[in-house]
C-alpha cells in the first residue's frame, strides 16, 4: 500500500471512530442500558388516597414518587492522553408529568397529562485506569437534559381533572415552558465506571453517573437543591476494535 493512501485510511478510521485506546484493544464506541432514578421532593403531593374518589374519580397522588426510568444511550471515547478520556454520551427516557404546584411533576398514570422525552448530552472528563483485564474511569464535565412534553395519548386537550383550572393542554404547554426557563436544561455530570475485558475481546460494565440539578440554586418556585437528582446505573457493552490489515 502506498504511503498517502495508507495515511488517507488512517484519516478515514479516526472519523469513523475506530480508535482504540493505548491501554486497551476496545472500539471507541460504547453501549449501555439501566435505570435512572429522578429523585422528586414534592413530598407534599399526596392530596388524594389511592382509589376511587366518592365521585367517581380515580384517586392517587397528585405527583408520583420518584419514577425510575428505563433509559438506553451510546458512548465515544476519546483518549486525549494516557490517562485522561473525553467520553460524550447519549441517553434516552420518557416519562409521565404533570403541571401542579407551579410545577412540573411526574405522576402516577391516573394522573398523568404529559408524555415527556428526554435527551440526557453529557460530555465528562475522565481519568482512565488499568490493571490487566479491568479498567476504571472517574471523572465530571457539562450536561444538557433537553425535555419535551407532548400530550398524553387518549386524553383530550379541553380535558380538566377536579380540582385543578389549567386543561390538559395547557398543562403540557406549562410544563415545556418550565423545562427550558432558569436554565433547567443545565444538568452536569459526575461519573465513575468500571470494566472488563472478557476472552472474546468484548468489554462488558457497570456505569454510575450522577445528574446534578445546578439550576434549583436559582430557579423559581424555590425546591430543594436535591430536587431532580438524578442517579444513572447502566450496564456497559463495548465491541473490540476493528483489527487493521
Amino acid at each position: 500500500m502506498k504511503p498517502g493512501t495508507r495515511r488517507i485510511l488512517t484519516l478515514l478510521l479516526f472519523l469513523g471512530g475506530t480508535l482504540v485506546s493505548a491501554a486497551a484493544d476496545y472500539s471507541s464506541w460504547s453501549f449501555f442500558g439501566g435505570l435512572n432514578l429522578i429523585y422528586n421532593s414534592d413530598d407534599a403531593g399526596i392530596t388524594e388516597v389511592p382509589g376511587m374518589n366518592p365521585d367517581g374519580t380515580p384517586g392517587g397522588l397528585a405527583s408520583a414518587p420518584s419514577p425510575l426510568p428505563a433509559f438506553a444511550g451510546a458512548e465515544y471515547r476519546y483518549l486525549a492522553t494516557s490517562r485522561f478520556i473525553i467520553a460524550p454520551s447519549v441517553s434516552l427516557w420518557t416519562a409521565q408529568y404533570a403541571f401542579a404546584r407551579d410545577r412540573a411533576l411526574p405522576t402516577e398514570i391516573e394522573n398523568r397529562t404529559a408524555f415527556v422525552s428526554t435527551i440526557y448530552l453529557d460530555i465528562p472528563f475522565l481519568v482512565f485506569f488499568e490493571h490487566e483485564k479491568v479498567s476504571w474511569t472517574l471523572g465530571i464535565g457539562p450536561g444538557i437534559v433537553a425535555r419535551y412534553a407532548l400530550l398524553e395519548p387518549g386524553i383530550p386537550a379541553d380535558a380538566i381533572n377536579v380540582g385543578e383550572t389549567l386543561s390538559a393542554g395547557e398543562q403540557v404547554a406549562a410544563c415545556n415552558d418550565y423545562f427550558w426557563n432558569s436554565l433547567r436544561w443545565l444538568y452536569p455530570s459526575i461519573q465513575t465506571g468500571v470494566r472488563y475485558r472478557l476472552q472474546t475481546g468484548w468489554g462488558a460494565g457497570l456505569t454510575v453517573r450522577a445528574g446534578i440539578p445546578l439550576f434549583n440554586l436559582w430557579a423559581k418556585p424555590e425546591v430543594p437543591f436535591v430536587d431532580s437528582f438524578m442517579v444513572l446505573a447502566a450496564l456497559t457493552v463495548t465491541p473490540p476494535a476493528k483489527k487493521r490489515d
